[in-house]
């Protein structure tokens, strides 16, 4: 991707593999005592939920770190704020679009909010607490053990802004020259213009209107 993007969608698809990154990184996964990452249909999630319950729970948080880091190079990016927030919508929309099988989209939402705010709130040093505190409202003790020790590693390990580094992203956005494409509205999703009014506002007030961390 040397040249520079012109169509928004080829960029938000950009964005959202970057987001997944650290999710299909067998590095991550060893943090949690896997030899590479762990792959199961989703039909067995289904079948055995209990005995998929660890590998759901750290696929939901790792995905929604990356995704993080992904708004929040949006955020800091140059563009002007509708492009912005067409940019969030579309990667949020691609994300949705390709784990409703396994996690469903309302819930994915409630639980990127709240981890969002959490990330705001929380010093760099314990920006891992939050996340522990969720597991263990979650998972059994067992699971629990593990997710405290694999979460302490990884966040210990991996650079700071999570796992990815939101200021590459921001610069990679930064060359980009989509400002036709958005203006024509090319972008392309797929949710639901019911969740399109539900979510469009709370992009807006809990992520791209908040205050990042200095």
């Amino acid at each position: 991707m040397e040249n520079k993007i012109s169509d928004i969608n080829v960029l938000v698809l950009f964005l959202a593999v970057t987001a997944t990154k650290p999710l299909l990184d067998d590095k991550v996964w060893q943090c949690y005592g896997y030899t590479k990452r762990p792959k199961h249909g989703d039909i067995w999630s289904k079948i055995f939920p209990k005995r998929f319950e660890l590998e759901d729970f750290i696929s939901r948080e790792i995905l929604t770190m990356g995704l993080i880091d992904v708004l929040n190079g949006i955020k800091k990016s140059q563009q002007k704020s509708d492009i912005k927030l067409l940019l969030s919508i579309g990667v949020i929309d691609h994300i949705l679009s390709v784990t409703k099988h396994v996690f469903p989209p309302d819930l994915f939402m409630e639980n990127l909010f709240s981890t969002y705010d959490s990330y705001l709130k929380s010093e760099k040093s314990k920006i891992y607490e939050p996340i522990i505190l969720k597991a263990k409202n979650v998972l059994n003790e067992r699971d629990f053990a593990k997710f405290i020790v694999g979460t302490i590693r990884l966040f210990t390990h991996e650079a700071d802004d999570y796992l990815l580094n939101s200021d590459y992203i921001k610069s990679f956005i930064d060359k980009s020259d989509i400002e036709k494409s958005a203006k024509e509205r090319r972008l392309k999703i797929s949710m639901s213009e019911e969740m399109y009014k539900k979510y469009v506002p709370l992009i807006e007030e809990k992520i791209l209107n908040t205050d990042l961390k200095k």
